[in-house]
């Protein structure tokens, strides 16, 4: 923790009391959850965002959604919008935000839809798709409003919950101790080769319940970049490049362009940032002469404006490390309940 935010403890001190007293009272039933008979499966974190909830939401789409009718629900972070809203072939990243788009975007054969009020959400949704299998809640994890027939919690190999701190000394949302809400637990951009000790010796740190399961995950990139064309990933070695991006964390793609020895200059902007024109023009102005790379959620956005450059974008996906099919039987048996 550095100093700055140790300064923050006491504000993280009155930041865990109202968690926690929030988390006690859906405890003790005096908050209510709602219940849904169409089963209901969150994926969320405890921490303030970059675990990966995306790639996990596009991850169970392509494997179950051609199986079962899905749709998605999500608060739409950041969209200029508000209330329920329906994705349609108009939508925009304005409109229901970046993941959602994104997510309509390679899966328009699902219902994608954003609320702030997830019971709300869940009730139009299920109104306006008829015989709906399944609703995955995006970020969830603290909306306890809602019951939830699977509940994903995800966190990263590199900085685990168990060694953060609650905002704003750290970036949990809150106490560690709400893990044990978790059905599941997955250990998100885990290194490709990370051992079985290493894996033995996180699940002995997370001290999981007797009915958690604990999987392992790590980023995978293909060698391809897509936007204006599909073009290798080794043939821009010896060109220009500027890396554009506004995630919460881009270590992954930052040391996954290293890896192919690519040769770049790099922009960022907050996670979620809403590029406008002028942050185009200015980028195009100052590196006219490169080739840009960005994340497939930026790309989302930027496609929408005029450009004069080449603007590539990085398709990501995750990989299980262990226990995959375990994984999917439980995703399966969750949709058919």
């Amino acid at each position: 923790m550095n100093k700055i935010r140790l300064l923050l403890f006491p504000l993280a001190v009155l930041y865990t009391l109202i968690t926690s007293l929030r988390n006690i009272l859906f405890d003790l039933k005096v908050f209510k959850s709602h219940e849904f008979e169409t089963p209901l499966i969150g994926i969320g974190n405890l921490s303030s965002g970059g675990t990966g909830k995306t790639p996990m939401v596009e991850y169970i789409f392509k494997f179950f959604s051609n199986e079962f009718k899905l749709a998605l629900l999500s608060r739409g972070f950041k969209r200029s919008t508000s209330g329920y809203i329906k994705a349609n072939p108009f939508s925009d990243s304005n409109e229901i935000g970046d993941e959602p788009f994104q997510i309509f975007s390679k899966f328009n054969h699902i219902d994608v839809a954003v609320d702030e009020n997830r019971v709300r959400g869940v009730k139009n949704l299920l109104k306006d798709s008829a015989n709906l299998q399944s609703i995955v809640l995006d970020d969830c994890f603290q909306h306890r409003s809602v019951s939830l027939q699977l509940n994903i919690l995800l966190t990263t190999y590199r900085s685990p919950f168990y060694t953060d701190f609650v905002l704003p000394c750290g970036d949990l949302r809150e106490l560690k101790s709400g893990y044990k809400r978790a059905d599941l637990v997955v250990i998100t951009k885990c290194p490709n080769d990370l051992s079985k000790k290493l894996m033995e010796e996180t699940r002995l740190e997370l001290s999981l319940k007797s009915n958690q399961k604990l999987f392992f995950t790590s980023i995978k990139y293909n060698n391809y970049l897509h936007g204006e064309s599909e073009i290798k990933i080794s043939d821009i070695n010896n060109l220009k490049v500027l890396l554009v991006t506004g995630v919460a964390h881009d270590n992954e793609i930052v040391n996954y362009l290293k890896s192919k020895k690519i040769q770049f200059d790099k922009i960022s902007f907050s996670d979620h940032y809403n590029y406008s024109a002028k942050d185009i023009q200015k980028i195009e102005l100052e590196y006219s002469d490169r080739i840009i790379i960005t994340t497939e959620k930026d790309y989302q956005k930027i496609k929408l404006i005029n450009r004069k450059n080449k603007w590539y974008y990085l398709q990501i996906e995750i990989t299980f490390l262990d226990n995959e099919d375990s994984f999917k039987t439980i995703i399966r048996d969750t949709i058919i309940k």
